[in-house]
């Protein structure tokens, strides 16, 4: 008797499955829907497993979605990957933008009205702020105005209780445009509605105005004090008179009590870092789910968009115009910079090697992580003025630590964050919500993970299930209960400076 071996068929429509467990020739695929096919040859675990016969040509289905052409026949039972899979993403992409223009305004569909979902609470415990806002923690942080002064703010921020401490690798000497995003980054962290008190700490000659950054800050309601090193003491000096201005704003927040609060006002998001086999099977389409409960429930999300997309993602027919260019934009520029499009960089090799294909799986469209039609594409730094999913174009939100700033530049409330391998980053003014469906890391690197969404890679688990269990989560984390990264005190803060996806200009390099 053949040896069964555990499978995913992720949708009814997929001619293919995925491997969760190393599968030897002869060895039968076995999912839980009772699809079985022999495997022809080993199957790595998270790679594909024809269960039909494909011609060449024929598309290959995941996720209920071509993720590319056959290359070559393939047999029942084959495995499917690189060799016989073709990764057609750019020209893929480029014929849906051709039929969305080709369809007009006119041909543009409307999303249908989302039906509100049930949920275990209407209201969350938490800070109302002056301005009109709530908060769902109540920092105290310290930001330096400088790289200067960056060791004088994080001694300050130590002394404190190694509260949130924001540092700067420059602010000084920094052309217009990247200073100003600089100069934003300080006022959009100082304004957050997390927020209850800051600590300015300046050098006292850099291009930074400490008195603009207070006033901004000020207009919000917040505590906000300055120390400059120069005119207050020296560093010494700066650090005692710090501590005991924290310490005060400490004591005053504490004072502050939760109230009720609309979770229709909640601002999250979703992100996906360090993706694996696992992150479309599994803590991707939870984190669709669960945004997908807040996005019909009338809630507020905000989408990074630096990549573009395509227009089937849109609200309306001039967002998805808008979503083609900033994708056009992308992939020009890694063109310039490199001479190759981004599917010819993407998949990494570590990607491929773990089963990941081509870049249209990798996108995983019915397992993206955010549900719901893009309404309005904005600049960082903007505040979402009501519900529905708000898109920030940032060229450069590919890279984990400048994305997860940039969304909180908008005043999001918390982040959920999809990791295959792991990682512990968080912010200095929101909490990171950790999710992942790597058995190997839930085990590994738990300290990290604050949802496991294995049970659905298991089928032990439908995605409805954990999405709403994420969803409630996420309120208890509203009103109080510390993420993991909290807990490890990582307060990253990194400003996204550039316009470019791949550096500081305006426009590509010329090679």
């Amino acid at each position: 008797m053949s040896v069964k071996k555990l499978a995913l068929h992720v949708t009814p429509d997929d001619n293919v499955l995925v491997a969760l467990e190393n599968i030897e020739k002869g060895e039968i695929a076995s999912a839980k829907d009772g699809t079985e096919v022999v495997a022809n040859e080993f199957i790595k675990q998270g790679h594909k497993i024809a269960i039909c016969d494909i011609k060449k040509d024929d598309p290959v289905i995941k996720y209920a979605y071509s993720i590319g052409p056959a290359s070559q026949d393939i047999k029942r039972g084959d495995w499917v990957h690189s060799h016989n899979l073709e990764d057609t993403t750019t020209k893929q992409l480029a014929q849906e933008c051709e039929d969305f223009r080709a369809r007009g305004k006119a041909g543009f569909i409307p999303p249908e009205t989302p039906v509100k979902p049930k949920i275990s609470r209407d209201t969350i415990m938490a800070y109302p702020r002056p301005d009109g806002r709530f908060g769902i923690r109540n920092y105290v942080i310290v930001i330096s105005l400088v790289q200067c002064a960056n060791g004088t703010a994080q001694k300050i921020a130590l002394a404190c209780g190694n509260i949130p401490c924001i540092v700067v690798e420059a602010a000084c000497g920094e052309f217009t445009e990247r200073f100003e995003r600089t100069k934003l980054g300080f006022i959009t962290a100082g304004i957050h509605p997390n927020v209850h008190g800051v600590l300015l700490v300046s050098l006292g000659c850099q291009q930074t105005d400490p008195e603009e950054v207070k006033a901004e800050i000020a207009k919000y309601g917040k505590e906000v004090e300055h120390l400059c090193i120069q005119t207050d003491g020296g560093v010494t000096g700066v650090i005692e008179k710090g501590i005991q201005i924290v310490k005060g704003m400490q004591e005053r927040a504490a004072q502050v009590k939760r109230q009720p609060c609309p979770v229709t006002g909640m601002i999250t998001g979703c992100y996906t870092g360090g993706s694996d086999w696992t992150s479309g099977l599994s803590s991707n389409r939870v984190m669709s789910e669960t945004s997908g409960l807040h996005y019909r429930n009338g809630g507020i999300i905000v989408a990074g968009v630096g990549r573009g997309g395509t227009p089937d993602e849109a609200e309306t027919y001039e967002v998805g115009l808008k979503l083609m260019e900033i994708s056009d934009r992308f992939n020009e520029d890694c063109t310039a910079r490199s001479g190759v499009g981004l599917s010819d960089v993407n998949p990494t090799p570590g990607n491929k090697a773990g089963g990941l294909t081509t870049m249209i799986e990798k996108m995983a469209r019915t397992a993206h992580g955010r549900d719901g039609k893009v309404k309005a594409i904005e600049q960082p730094g903007f505040i979402p003025t009501g519900p529905g999913v708000w898109g920030i174009d940032q060229p450069q939100g590919a890279n984990d630590a400048y994305a997860c700033t940039t969304m909180a530049m908008s005043g999001m409330h918390l982040l959920m964050f999809t990791t295959g391998k792991g990682t512990p980053l968080g912010t200095a003014v929101m909490p990171c919500v950790k999710i992942t469906g790597n058995p190997v890391t839930v085990e590994t690197l738990g300290e990290m993970i604050d949802y496991s969404a294995v049970p659905v890679l298991y089928g032990e688990k439908s995605v409805e299930e954990a999405g709403m269990e994420l969803y409630e989560l996420l309120l208890d984390i509203c009103e109080g209960k510390p993420t993991k990264s909290e807990l490890l005190e990582d307060w990253s803060y990194t400003i996204p400076h550039g316009t470019s996806y791949n550096g500081d200009y305006e426009k590509p390099c010329q090679k």
